[in-house]
């Protein structure tokens, strides 16, 4: 009975996950119309992006999120312009996508990311098919990928990272399909998609070494045919010209641009993108040159345990074997295939651990990606071992039970990373920024980090409010400026900042406003700048003329 049961199972869970009504067919049970349409679906492809889609939408950030979902958000919003490397690619896309008439824009821009996600993981359940893994070894390999804390995490709010490795499955597909038919137009198509992916992230370079080992030791007489090499020429140069979009909108001196610095009289001294050294300072990184290959010694060691820290969480500890064993089994069955994912996860690897940010663990995202193919080939190994003809009935009955446990495993991850990763009813970011706009001055000046200025821009260049309020990012001006600049605009207007730098000067203090404070200067009792004081308060209230102005020299008695 227990085993007629578990057949039974898998029956009805292979028709509503993949499209494979046996029972049914042998019930004698009539299809319908609509069955019928169904059938003739890709059902395995659709649900491996409706799957992970549905499961990103439900817990979406419902509007604008903090950090470099805001830049991010706002820059493609408003036609504007990133630090580097710039991300072309996701600035048109994310320009486009912003009109998707749901929510708001900040939703939108969540949602693109949602989506990448789950065109990531269906890409990836084509690229495991090319390898015979069926539809539960998939099931298992990519729910771990697509329940991860970090992959599903990035797949809730405006980032760059899945849509980088949508592109990354994309090429490794568009490699495989080459292999097969190593036509010049494949060739091509597979270029086109390097280039797409080096016009979002230029990380992407990092799988170009492994690209072309790939395509010489399947066929270098025909990867170097002109034909071919014409084509992967057009199809790079194709991806390639998106960056001409940058030097297009800096000439349009658009209101949001992080590509330069302020001076200390807080003029903004923006790159020239429209001069090839302009254009390639944005682009190679060079602002972030001092955090590449930042390490030494035993930090190098240390990055390294953490990293594989990362990928035991990201595959819930369980995918850790399937992983190595499907690395291994995939190098012995192609070596030509195999050392292509290696390479890529090598590169990338060796980079990214060697690179000092904060959110590194969300960096490792192409390596979870490459991981996940490996699970996949790792499981089905396991499922086709336990099935073999050389075991007993025995050994075979529990393939079933195999099954049910791979899904089990998925399931339970999502369970387990539900509430860590759940933004459905997180409105901080936006109720902070529009705290700090209700609470500012007219005319005010604000300094802030990524927390507060580029979401408060947002409800400034998107949403249209408090035009009058100026945010400066404070990693757009150097410490000594900043200090100077205060101490000066303080005199004239409002300011405020989110929090103290090292070096203000001691003439001045700090008053809690809302989230952030107002800088204010110390005054003596009965000095000029307390009559000063006084006189700018009185005037703003009305009881004085407001002709008045207590930066004109006093009146001696």
């Amino acid at each position: 009975m227990l085993i007629w049961a578990s057949r039974l199972f898998q029956s009805l869970l292979e028709w509503v996950i993949w499209g494979e009504p046996e029972l049914f067919h042998r019930a004698g049970i009539a299809r319908t119309f609509t069955e019928s349409l169904l059938h003739r679906l890709d059902r395995r492809s659709l649900l491996a992006f409706l799957l992970p889609l549905t499961l990103y939408v439900l817990t979406l950030a419902p509007t604008i999120y903090n950090l470099d979902s805001a830049e991010l958000t706002t820059a493609a919003a408003s036609g504007g312009l990133m630090r580097s490397t710039g991300y072309p690619l996701y600035l048109i896309l994310g320009g486009l996508w912003a009109w998707l008439p749901v929510g708001d824009v900040g939703y939108r821009l969540n949602l693109l990311s949602a989506v990448c996600g789950a065109l990531t993981v269906a890409l990836a359940e084509r690229i495991l098919r090319r390898w015979h893994v069926g539809p539960w070894a998939a099931f298992g390999a990519l729910g771990l990928l697509a329940t991860s804390p970090f992959f599903w995490g990035l797949s809730l709010v405006a980032e760059v990272y899945t849509l980088h490795t949508a592109l990354m499955a994309g090429f490794i597909l568009a490699l495989l399909r080459w292999g097969e038919n190593r036509s010049p137009r494949q060739l091509g198509v597979a270029a086109l998609v390097a280039g797409l992916g080096m016009a979002h992230h230029v990380s992407t370079v990092l799988l170009g070494p492994a690209a072309v080992v790939y395509i010489l030791s399947v066929s270098a007489r025909k990867a170097l045919s002109p034909r071919a090499l014409l084509a992967a020429l057009l199809g790079v140069l194709g991806g390639l010209s998106l960056y001409l979009y940058l030097p297009v909108r800096y000439l349009g001196n658009p209101a949001f641009n992080y590509a330069g610095v302020y001076d200390v009289a807080l003029q903004f001294q923006a790159v020239n993108l429209a001069t090839p050294a302009g254009l390639w300072w944005l682009v190679s990184g060079k602002a972030f040159a001092g955090q590449m290959f930042a390490y030494g010694g035993t930090e190098i060691w240390n990055e390294t345990r953490n990293f594989f820290g990362y990928l035991w969480q990201a595959f819930f500890a369980v995918g850790i074997g399937p992983g190595v064993l499907g690395c291994a089994l995939l190098l012995r069955r192609n070596w030509r295939q195999g050392s292509m994912l290696a390479l890529m996860a090598i590169f990338s690897g060796l980079f990214f651990v060697n690179y000092r940010v904060l959110d590194k663990e969300t960096m490792f995202l192409p390596i979870y990606l490459i991981w996940a193919l490996w699970v996949g080939i790792g499981l089905q190994s396991l499922l086709d071992w336990v099935q073999s003809d050389e075991h007993s009935a025995f050994w075979q009955r529990g393939a079933v039970s195999l099954r049910i446990f791979v899904v089990s495993v998925a399931l339970m991850a999502a369970l387990w990373n539900w509430r860590s990763v759940d933004l459905s009813d997180d409105w901080s970011t936006r109720q902070r920024v529009e705290t700090i706009l209700q609470n500012a001055e007219p005319g005010a000046l604000v300094f802030g980090w990524w927390d507060v200025v580029p979401a408060l821009q947002y409800l400034q260049l998107v949403e249209g409010k408090r035009p009058d309020v100026t945010a400066i990012n404070r990693f757009l001006i150097a410490p000594d400026d900043l200090a100077q600049a205060i101490e000066k605009e303080v005199k004239h207007r409002p300011v405020y900042i989110d929090s103290s730098p090292d070096n203000m000067s001691t003439s001045l203090r700090l008053k809690k406003v809302g989230p952030i404070y107002q800088v204010l200067a110390r005054v003596q009792p009965g000095s000029r700048d307390d009559l000063c004081v006084r006189l700018r308060l009185l005037r703003r209230a009305g009881a004085i003329p407001a002709r008045a102005d207590c930066l004109a020299p006093l009146p001696t008695e």
